[in-house]
């Protein structure tokens, strides 16, 4: 049997609670068949996020607009997505982050099968 970090556990764990807390109630499931384990969770968009969150209308996430919804996932992984520090998160930071996010789940999945 295989020894799994805790960093490996923690960061699927994450990566996990993020994903499906952007997955609606009513999506209809998926057969195994039609999509891979991995491949096939619903990934949330930038644009989603700021119909909902983007409360200034400029088109980019801020820490406050984060923070006012509630997300503590969002909120905790806001300085990941940040990249450049500006305290802002565009379309370019969060898709890189999801990018970083699923290579670094699908590479841990692969290595505990």
């Amino acid at each position: 049997m295989k020894n799994v970090s805790l960093f490996k556990v923690t960061a699927m764990v994450i990566t996990v609670a993020f994903a499906s807390s952007f997955v609606n109630a009513e999506d209809k499931v998926i057969e195994k068949s039609q999509a891979d384990a991995i491949g096939s969770a619903k990934q949330p968009t930038f644009s989603t996020l700021i119909e909902k969150l983007d409360t200034d209308k400029n088109g980019m996430l801020s820490q406050a607009e984060v923070s006012a919804n509630k997300n503590q996932l969002l909120h905790k992984e806001f300085n990941k997505m940040d990249a450049n520090q500006d305290q802002q998160i565009d379309e370019a930071e969060f898709n890189n982050y999801l990018a970083k996010v699923k290579n670094k789940t699908a590479d841990l999945a692969k290595s505990t099968l």
